[in-house]
């Protein structure tokens, strides 16, 4: 699906929005009503608000659908200080770091500090999460538990983390990275791993070749 992206300007910070990575985690919502607010025709009102403000609460929407740039001298977006992977409840993997995404047929696809991805298997927009999670009903606490192994420090988000969406199969990861399960507690710490995104997997958020069994097709 191709990004569509409108721009929301004030004297001091222009917010830019692609429509097609908002899932309406409302974080920009709860976090600055005076300046988001969906109820209004032009919903973004960045002179609503110090620019220091608007992009503080931009920098916490987990999809990437929000992005700013500075125009009054202010520092922008800078990375983040780990490549950190979260799941959420029923709900798609939230990504942040040195994020470079793969296209399946290679080559970079995309490049950002912020994504949500899809882990149901049902997204019309993979690899990203476009919600269908809620049409399906998908039902995944993501509370599981792995050891963590020994050997891996923690890497600072400098390093890419490569992202390669597998033909009808795992998302595959390459690059200093963290997994957190929905409780915020870190479940894996390396440098390579595959993530299931059909939704089927028994030993989630690793793929276990479900992908196969079941005839998941990424198209």
């Amino acid at each position: 699906m191709p990004d569509k992206i409108h721009e929301y300007a004030s004297a001091k910070i222009t917010v830019h929005y692609n429509v097609t990575r908002c899932i309406h985690a409302a974080e920009c919502v709860h976090g600055l009503p005076a300046v988001f607010n969906p109820n209004e025709r032009r919903w973004v009102q960045p002179e609503g608000a110090s620019a220091e403000d608007v992009a503080a609460v931009v920098m916490r929407c987990p999809t990437g659908a929000l992005h700013f740039e500075r125009k009054d001298g202010g520092a922008n977006e800078s990375l983040p200080s780990a490549n950190v992977i979260r799941a959420t409840p029923n709900g798609p993997l939230y990504v942040r770091g040195n994020i470079h995404l793969a296209a399946t047929e290679g080559g970079v696809f995309a490049q950002d500090t912020r994504m949500a991805l899809c882990r149901c298997g049902a997204s019309r927009n993979k690899p990203f999460c476009d919600n269908s999670h809620l049409e399906i009903l998908f039902q995944e606490a993501a509370t599981w538990t792995h050891e963590v192994a020994a050997g891996h420090e923690s890497i600072a988000a400098s390093q890419s983390l490569s992202i390669t969406p597998l033909r009808n199969a795992s998302l595959k990861l390459e690059g200093a990275m963290e997994i957190h399960n929905a409780k915020g507690e870190e479940i894996f710490r390396g440098n390579e791993a595959s993530l299931c995104r059909c939704g089927a997997s028994r030993n989630k958020p690793f793929c276990d070749g479900s992908h196969s069994r079941i005839g998941f097709s990424a198209s």
